[in-house]
């Protein structure tokens, strides 16, 4: 009786305007949190619930958040392979889990490893950025028993996914916009649809609909940014949370027509086993995306870009044989100054720009200060 009247509190307050709640299966072996997911922006990210994404972790290079990555099991993390690019050695690497924010608090019994491996996918390809993930094995096994930590579930591999034109939610602690590239203290979710590798914005990013897929708004003003490589993008299916792409790269971030481009995960199932000791890994049977139990229908309400630059100039241009990762480092677009990974040399359109600015005002400067 109880339990019927909290729904239908919930369901009171969902079509008071709250958003969109995603309750799962709290006795599944995976892909169910603590907390339960709670949706309530239509356009752009929002910050997440505490406990609602426990298998999320922060990719760490001497300390610093580069790329996110997901819990599969207390021993393995899957990332992107891209993230490792300036990776020379390993004992810099570690992962930050249990954590809403992306640095660690006293209050959020968060959990720090290092990694004994690194299991880089034996055909990533770093020019077109295929095959691009990779699994982490832990020096030491993460204590699952905490409220806060819990592992995401696979899909079976024996179906492709996602299917075409379903909604899913990417997570991450990447910016949110392209310009100025500053880091989110704590974690944002997004939701976006998946979009058929036909699509012209999509054939222009991906090599391998096979090994790749689309995923955002074809309006942009969703998407992953900069710092979000190796984070999950997840389907609910069956009243559980399923890792169906890992982020990868995209041109630029959320700019109209241009989706992220995500791994396929289910390509990839037969090679995590031959690596995962097997009761470490947990698949699911395919099933049909299920709707939330409760959700909110908007009204005569006009969508707004909230996340992203406007009226900005992109500063690179990708080709199918030279993309650029969407989140390999902190900071992309800033002075390298080191070399792990963390940043990288800015852009030589802006040298050209700045240049032509400082030659066309140098006569006005010399009328000043002469």
């Amino acid at each position: 009786m109880m339990r019927l009247l909290i729904f239908f509190f919930v369901v009171f307050i969902c079509e008071k305007g709250t958003g969109t709640i995603y309750q799962c299966n709290t006795n599944a072996l995976c892909g169910c949190s603590t907390s339960s997911t709670l949706v309530t922006r239509i356009v752009g990210g929002e910050i997440a619930v505490r406990q609602s994404w426990s298998w999320i972790v922060s990719v760490r290079s001497h300390g610093e958040h580069i790329c996110g990555g997901s819990i599969l099991s207390p021993s393995f993390i899957i990332t992107a392979a891209h993230c490792f690019k300036y990776t020379t050695d390993l004992a810099s690497i570690t992962i930050l889990a249990g954590s809403l924010t992306v640095k660690s608090s006293l209050n959020d019994s968060s959990q720090v490893r290092s990694i004994a491996q690194l299991y880089k996918h034996p055909n990533y390809d770093s020019s077109l950025l295929t095959n691009d993930l990779t699994l982490l094995r832990l020096s030491s096994p993460l204590n699952m028993t905490h409220r806060n930590i819990k592992p995401i579930c696979l899909p079976s591999g024996t179906v492709p996914q996602p299917s075409n034109n379903i909604s899913m939610i990417a997570i991450g602690w990447g910016t949110t916009s392209t310009w100025p590239i500053t880091l989110s203290p704590t974690l944002r979710q997004v939701t976006v649809q998946s979009i058929e590798n036909t699509y012209s914005g999509c054939q222009y990013l991906i090599s391998d609909s096979k090994l790749q897929f689309c995923a955002g708004v074809r309006t942009g003003s969703k998407d992953t940014c900069y710092g979000d490589s190796g984070g999950p993008l997840m389907a609910f299916v069956n009243n559980i949370w399923q890792l169906y792409g890992i982020t990868s790269y995209g041109y630029e971030c959320a700019l109209p027509d241009y989706p992220g481009v995500y791994t396929r995960v289910s390509y990839y199932i037969k090679w995590m086993k031959s690596i995962m000791p097997s009761n470490e890994i947990t698949t699911t049977t395919s099933g049909t995306t299920k709707k939330p139990i409760t959700t909110l229908t908007t009204t005569n309400k006009t969508p707004m870009r909230t996340t992203t630059t406007t009226n900005k100039t992109p500063m690179r241009t990708t080709t199918r044989t030279s993309k650029q990762p969407m989140a390999v480092k902190v900071a992309e677009l800033v002075f390298q100054t080191s070399n792990n990974g963390k940043h990288s040399t800015i852009e030589p359109l802006f040298f050209i720009v700045f240049l032509s600015i400082i030659t066309s005002i140098y006569p006005f400067l010399l009328l000043v200060f002469l």
